[in-house]
């Protein structure tokens, strides 16, 4: 059997894809990954992992799901749906996609290969009333792509209860995966050529947490540093109570981790991030990063802003936009609030236009390229480490990121060299230019990787 995968929504859903992959290669299915809904499918099954998290991805998932039951009608083609929105709207999808062959939640995996092996006729729902992500086993991953690096997630769900996210919702409560199911996974894509591991959850600080026994994220990224193997472990998504001085202790100084840290904010006024019940409304966000920058002082910061959020007042973006400057992150993602139904700030008073979140995301992208802008030209002239990850078929440059730029988000570094370099290469760099989000540089030799990134500067 030829199935069919299509992934939407984020680098948890790809994850989660490569799973579902790798499982159904185990039971002697053919499985590729689909990039276009509207090319070739030549398959007996498809997958559609969908994303509910805000209205965009929402339509994206329905359009999607809606292109590939319209194709059954020229194919012999069997449809599935999976991942949060099948999760959370299920019953209205069955509804309205009557073509539909099955419909599983989040994180049931072997249900779904059960599903798609089975050739049962009739629509098929099996959604747990209460999501909940659990990985306790080693599961083999079959790969996207051969890109050198890969996402590694370390727990799902999320108890945190801020007001504008429907994730608890669809994932259920925050679970952590098992150090030991880590560690094999980390080891089977070392041996497949992996060099970098990106960190990913809803909070990583909050890894650990759900269990009795004592193992933290520190703990964790310490036995992932001990495999042996060239690689690059970069952390994403770390709330800022999670950010102790035993963590970037162990950042500055363990040569695998790279000085890059993404700490979600969504805002820097200290009334709206009240209304959203963030976990960081109590604390202090410029005295943290003041200390995380005297800590590693090369590090490279991201963050996430959300405008238009019910009751931000005039002041209220001012004050967001008057943090920014300040604090310089070097990357920022902003976002315009979605209204996600059955979710408290849903129910707020205070709305906001949707011309008016146009105009203040607008506003607050134009304040993050300029101070993006400054930080890249000021690289210019210093060395970094490059990972190489594909070669530009027009230009003949080798493109790859420093640990300064994560992958898919951030900008690239372009690499001139002499020599006959390959995906997963390792490089000492100078910067020799500098746009808006992407350097060039210029190769000057392999690196010392045993010295830490802050003594490669």
């Amino acid at each position: 059997m030829r199935v069919g995968l299509y992934t939407l929504g984020c680098d948890k859903n790809t994850v989660d894809n490569e799973y579902l992959a790798g499982m159904l290669e185990d039971k002697g299915c053919e499985v590729d990954f689909i990039d276009d809904a509207g090319g070739d499918l030549p398959f007996d099954a498809v997958v559609v992992t969908t994303c509910g998290f805000i209205g965009d991805a929402k339509r994206q998932s329905v359009e999607a799901l809606y292109e590939f039951t319209e194709r059954k009608k020229e194919n012999a083609l069997r449809v599935f749906a999976t991942g949060c929105l099948a999760q959370r709207y299920a019953d209205d999808l069955l509804k309205e996609l009557p073509n539909l062959d099955g419909l599983v939640g989040v994180g049931q995996y072997e249900r779904l290969t059960e599903l798609i092996l089975d050739g049962r006729p009739a629509p098929v729902r099996n959604v747990r009333e209460t999501p909940r992500v659990e990985i306790e086993h080693f599961m083999r991953r079959k790969r996207v792509d051969s890109k050198p690096y890969s996402f590694l997630k370390i727990s799902d769900g999320c108890n945190h209860g801020c007001t504008f996210c429907s994730i608890p919702i669809m994932k259920g409560r925050h679970t952590s995966v098992p150090v030991e199911v880590l560690l094999d996974e980390a080891r089977s894509l070392i041996s497949e050529g992996v060099k970098e591991f990106i960190l990913v959850a809803q909070d990583l600080a909050d890894y650990g947490r759900d269990w009795s026994r004592e193992c933290r994220l520190p703990d964790l990224l310490r036995a992932l540093c001990a495999l042996e193997g060239e690689f690059w472990v970069r952390c994403m998504y770390v709330y800022p109570m999670g950010i102790t001085d035993e963590f970037l202790d162990l950042m500055a100084n363990e040569p695998k981790i790279v000085p890059y840290l993404d700490v979600p904010l969504q805002h820097l006024d200290p009334e709206t991030l009240r209304r959203m019940n963030r976990p960081s409304k109590d604390v202090n966000t410029f005295k943290l990063v003041e200390r995380i920058r005297a800590r590693i002082p090369h590090i490279a910061l991201r963050t996430t802003m959300i405008v238009g959020f019910p009751g931000e007042t005039r002041q209220a973006h001012q004050n967001m936009l008057a943090g920014m400057r300040e604090l310089r992150f070097n990357w920022l993602g902003a976002f315009q609030y979605s209204l996600e139904e059955d979710t408290p700030a849903g129910r707020m008073s205070g709305q906001i236009s949707s011309a008016t979140k146009k105009r203040r995301w607008e506003k607050a992208m134009e304040t993050q390229v300029e101070i993006t802008a400054a930080w890249n030209q000021a690289r210019v002239g210093s060395r970094v480490r490059v990972l190489v990850e594909s070669r530009d078929p027009e230009s003949g440059r080798w493109v790859g990121r420093t640990p300064s730029e994560a992958p898919e988000i951030d900008g690239v570094a372009y690499v001139d060299s002499s020599r006959c370099l390959h995906p997963g290469d390792i490089v000492e760099a100078q910067i020799i230019g500098a746009d808006t989000y992407d350097i060039h540089t210029c190769d000057i030799g392999p690196p010392n990787l045993a010295a830490s990134f802050q003594d490669s500067r």
